[in-house]
């Protein structure tokens, strides 16, 4: 009797120890997949609001983009219509612009009259401006140096757009064509560079044979290649005499032209000095405000003028 009370006894703490064992295991694996269940969740919510974040955003770059390009369309269609109704103000901000081109953008925003004759009185140069349909001033002629023949054309198209045709020879045949931008004047025939002026040395005279490589994009730089093919001499005052700009021009070596300086209005201050370093290498240097301190400097680069930084 006594020995099957043991037994069951001890049957009894066994069984005991085995579920509470059991029981333990169950609870602790059930704690284990409680929290990485609780881990799970709390990833998925960190992803959620992470999605969240981008999604606003995503939103909010696309309302700045949006703004931006509704800005730039507006400030695009307030310049179109500036460009139309007052091309003169609008284009008198392009840089680069001679004297004479900015006495005759002056013009176009006067009261509309057929015609405005020699609307630069007492310059060297005169300008004609005409308005053909009684609206708006829709053509201008250029005589840079007062000889009643017109060195430039220029066609103001009904948007403001502004086409200019040049006459190098001063001839009538008009042989380049250039359109207005706020970078200035810009070739429109794409003109290709030919090479720059070479020297031939006789026992007494240096010649030149021809002249080039310098852009052709407004009326001095035609002249330039023009008095570039003189005899070369120590210096030659004045090259352009009867033009509404001066152009003095030197060689230092005396075999051949090294270097120009260009006076736009002929008030005796330089506004320009060139140097032509070598046939492909020509630099120019400018004066803005027309007192010889010559604060940006271009280079001559596929038949145009490159600022440099």
């Amino acid at each position: 009797m006594k020995f099957t009370t043991f037994k069951n006894i001890v049957t009894l703490v066994l069984f005991a120890s085995i579920g509470g064992s059991c029981y333990g295991c169950y609870f602790y694996w059930n704690r284990a997949i409680t929290h990485q269940e609780l881990e799970r969740q709390q990833a998925m919510i960190v992803e959620r609001e992470q999605q969240a974040e981008r999604a606003k955003a995503l939103e909010a770059q696309r309302l700045v983009d949006a703004a931006a390009a509704s800005r730039q369309a507006a400030e695009t269609a307030a310049a179109d219509i500036a460009r139309t109704k007052t091309p003169g103000a609008f284009w008198s901000k392009a840089a680069d612009l001679r004297e004479v081109d900015k006495a005759a953008l002056a013009l176009l925003d006067r009261p509309v009259v057929d015609k405005i004759k020699d609307g630069a009185r007492g310059k060297p140069f005169k300008i004609n401006v005409y308005s053909d349909d009684k609206v708006r001033f829709n053509r201008v002629k250029l005589d840079l140096d007062r000889d009643d023949k017109d060195d430039e054309t220029w066609t103001v198209f009904a948007d403001g757009r502004i086409e200019r045709k040049v006459s190098s020879a001063d001839n009538g045949t008009w042989d380049g064509t250039y359109r207005l931008e706020l970078s200035g004047w810009q070739d429109s025939s794409a003109k290709p560079v030919t090479p720059l002026a070479t020297t031939t040395t006789t026992k007494k005279t240096t010649t030149t044979k021809a002249a080039g490589g310098i852009p052709q994009t407004n009326a001095v730089d035609a002249a330039m290649v023009i008095v570039m093919r003189l005899p070369v001499q120590e210096k030659i005052k004045d090259a352009t005499k009867g033009q509404a700009f001066k152009i003095n021009l030197y060689a230092d070596g005396g075999q051949r032209f090294n270097r120009a300086k260009v006076d736009l209005d002929r008030d005796d201050k330089w506004d320009e000095s060139w140097t032509f370093k070598s046939a492909t290498d020509i630099e120019r240097q400018v004066a803005p405000a027309d007192d010889e301190h010559y604060t940006e400097v271009y280079v001559a680069t596929d038949g145009a003028w490159a600022k440099k930084p």
